[in-house]
């Protein structure tokens, strides 16, 4: 596990997004002089993780982090940050692919979940709060069909 562990965390980046938000203000002075909803755009801030899946910078991370991104950056490990761009997005499975222009970036191999048994250990590594990488161990209790 600790292998794994030191294999992985260079290769799990953080996501940082900043969207713009339109917002809706109800105020009953100003509605009195300019009518019915005052609107006012607000950066808003969004964060999680990523990872590199190809040394040439192509990143799977959630699509509930960067949707709606005006900006993406990609903070790896090492503190180095990169301005990502969205190659794709697939909202029924919360999956997006981005890509920031580096190259030989540690990366985290695709492995075989046919080959997961009941019973075995499995890491979770995560970057969420740009905390330098975390990683939590757990053992697999169930395995399901996600994809049909």
């Amino acid at each position: 596990m600790v292998y794994a562990a030191e294999k992985t965390v260079q290769g799990v980046v953080h996501v940082k997004t900043q969207s713009i938000v339109d917002r809706a203000y109800s105020n009953p002075i100003y509605e009195f002089f300019y009518g019915k909803q005052y609107h006012e755009e607000e950066k808003v801030m969004g964060f999680g993780s990523g990872v590199i899946i190809s040394p040439d910078g192509y990143i799977v991370t959630n699509n509930h982090v960067i949707e709606n991104s005006k900006k993406i950056t990609v903070v790896l490990n090492d503190n180095h940050q990169y301005t990502a761009k969205l190659i794709g997005i697939d909202p029924s499975t919360d999956i997006a692919v981005i890509k920031v222009n580096a190259k030989d970036l540690a990366f985290v191999p695709f492995g075989n979940s046919d080959e997961l048994r009941l019973g075995q250990w499995v890491l979770a590594v995560g970057n969420p709060f740009n905390l330098t990488s975390t990683v939590t161990g757990g053992l697999l209790v169930q395995k399901e069909e996600i994809l049909g």
